[in-house]
């Protein structure tokens, strides 16, 4: 690993909402581990990351002797969306280590939909934010959105996102998770970790908490959304829900439950079939470690 200079030499890559903020945190707290603030940076996501560089290294100015300098971009999980984020990692620092942690691809998917509609991705285009790349807004049907937003079927095609890392990163350097194991027993996901990292465990029962749970998520009214497109009432309107921390029912809360039914479910298991069965074995599951 580079321990001359100041720069990341672990990148936590997704996938989103597979447990990449509970990672983060028990990492973050580790005394020889520097996260960065934010947790996604998503600087590789740029063609042009070079010209971002310096602004990037700013993030890590205050580490002094950690051993791990990282960050948790899950955007970097998106390899075919967004073509050649492992080759500008390995560019910047091909010494790097990396954790990818994913998750059984149908509870993946209700829970990317409500973290999804939570953060817009219906009526702005997200993606322009942390990447380069156009994608069309995403459809607020759910089962159109599972088939046509990249951050749904697309990023759960977990074996394809992998070797991608593998076509540049050794498999030494490269740790798979599972966020089932991580949901089970944290305490034994944070030791894997540390092994991997080649850092000692610490005691901490705080950075066992789970972390950006879907559950109590919410969604702009409608109505809200439109009278945002007003820069002054965009600016008013995050004033008061973000500053004064008010929501005078501006936000509806998103259902936990959602439709998905068996059927699709089948059908989302036959396409991904070849992903789900090489991904485990490579993880060194059984075939029926994830179930529907």
């Amino acid at each position: 690993m580079n321990s001359k200079k100041k720069i990341p030499n672990l990148f936590i890559v997704g996938s989103a909402k597979c447990g990449t903020t509970s990672l983060w945190n028990m990492l973050n707290n580790h005394p020889d581990v520097f996260m960065s603030t934010p947790k996604e940076p998503s600087l590789f996501s740029f063609k042009n990351y070079r010209d971002k560089l310096s602004e990037y290294e700013k993030l890590f100015s205050d580490v002094n002797d950690e051993k791990i300098i990282g960050e948790a971009s899950v955007i970097y999980s998106q390899t075919t969306v967004i073509p050649g984020v492992p080759e500008r990692i390995y560019n910047y620092n091909h010494d790097a280590k990396i954790i990818y942690i994913v998750r059984e691809p149908v509870e993946r998917l209700k829970s990317m939909w409500r973290q999804t509609l939570s953060t817009g991705h219906w009526y702005r285009q997200v993606y322009k934010i942390y990447s380069d790349v156009d994608i069309p807004l995403m459809p607020k049907n759910f089962l159109k959105a599972v088939y046509e937003y990249p951050a749904f079927l697309e990023a759960t095609k977990y074996w394809t996102h992998l070797n991608n890392y593998r076509d540049f990163f050794e498999d030494k350097n490269i740790l798979v998770l599972f966020f089932k194991d991580l949901k089970k027993d944290p305490k034994s996901i944070y030791k894997t970790m540390c092994s991997f990292l080649n850092i000692e465990p610490i005691e901490n029962p705080a950075v066992f908490e789970r972390k950006n749970s879907s559950k109590g998520k919410k969604i702009e009214r409608t109505w809200v959304v439109k009278l945002r497109k007003n820069k002054i009432i965009h600016n008013l309107y995050r004033f008061i829900t973000k500053k004064l921390n008010f929501n005078p029912g501006l936000q509806k809360e998103i259902e936990y439950e959602i439709n998905f039914p068996l059927s699709e479910q089948k059908k989302v298991y036959d396409i991904l079939d070849d992903e789900i069965r090489k991904i485990l074995a490579f993880g060194k599951k059984d075939i029926d470690f994830w179930k529907i």
